[in-house]
């Protein structure tokens, strides 16, 4: 009999160890899941999975590589009439398109920068600006006619600065008898023309007319070529007779002649 109980409660002892033993181990196994599972959550930093590209469609891949082609041949044109037939989806600005991607910021090195969807830079970027060979085009609507402003040339820390030209075209539906192009060529330094510029007016139907002479901070300085008159109303205006053309005379007011108009017409606006 006492033999029978001792066996009896060993096994009941070694019953109670056992559920023990497993109800440990069903415990502990959903803990050290836990602690693998934490650090895999953990491993991608949230600041690396943040982008700053635009996504485009084949249609705007299309658009941007016609539009790069012809700033390449130097067809501000074919440029001005791609930009306006196209409408841009794309609504934040600046963005550029480096010829693989479009990204919401301007990187350094050479493409093609959007300002506003009717203005449109394209060249050489450092620190965010043009720097060195750019062009800039804009695109206008207005009543006389579609037009495109632009410049091109040297460019340092984000404003024109050495030999480049500035000026517009109106390209379609001109309805009056206006001057169809407007070219200004010379030297700049902070957007400004210096020295010596050469200006050409050409009108509807192709004749041109060039003039020379000398500018300081974008403003005329008069010579004794510069002819003092008055116009029918009897306000003072200066002439200057076209080069090698005694019919053709550019004429400015008193007031506008003193002005800072000769300089670039696209400002980049991020300096």
């Amino acid at each position: 009999m006492l033999l029978w109980i001792g066996l009896i409660t060993v096994l009941l002892l070694l019953l109670s160890m056992a559920g023990s033993f497993r109800n440990g181990k069903r415990y502990e196994e959903p803990v050290r899941d836990v602690e693998k599972a934490e650090p895999k959550a953990m491993a991608v930093p949230l600041n690396e999975t943040l982008s700053d590209e635009i996504i485009l469609s084949p249609g705007d891949k299309e658009f941007l590589t016609q539009l790069t082609g012809f700033f390449d041949q130097g067809d501000l044109e074919g440029a001005a009439r791609l930009l306006d037939g196209y409408d841009i989806p794309w609504k934040d600005f600046p963005c550029m398109y480096d010829g693989a991607a479009m990204n919401g910021k301007i990187t350094s090195g050479k493409g093609l920068v959007f300002v506003k969807a009717s203005t449109v830079y394209y060249g050489n970027f450092a620190y965010g600006k043009p720097e060195g060979e750019c062009a800039a085009l804009q695109v206008l609507e207005l009543e006389e006619g579609k037009r495109y402003d632009y410049s091109y040339g040297t460019w340092a820390n984000g404003k024109m600065n050495g030999n480049g030209e500035c000026g517009y075209n109106y390209y379609d539906g001109v309805i009056d008898d206006i001057t169809k192009l407007n070219a200004k060529r010379g030297d700049f330094k902070d957007d400004l023309m210096q020295g010596e510029i050469t200006y050409t007016s050409t009108n509807a139907e192709g004749g041109a007319s060039v003039w020379q002479f000398q500018v300081a901070d974008g403003v005329i300085i008069k010579d004794d070529r510069w002819i003092k008159d008055t116009d029918s109303s009897g306000a003072v205006i200066y002439k200057l007779m076209a080069k090698d053309d005694i019919v053709h005379a550019y004429a400015l007011g008193e007031n506008a002649i003193g002005e800072d108009r000769w300089k670039n017409l696209i400002i980049f606006p991020y300096v």
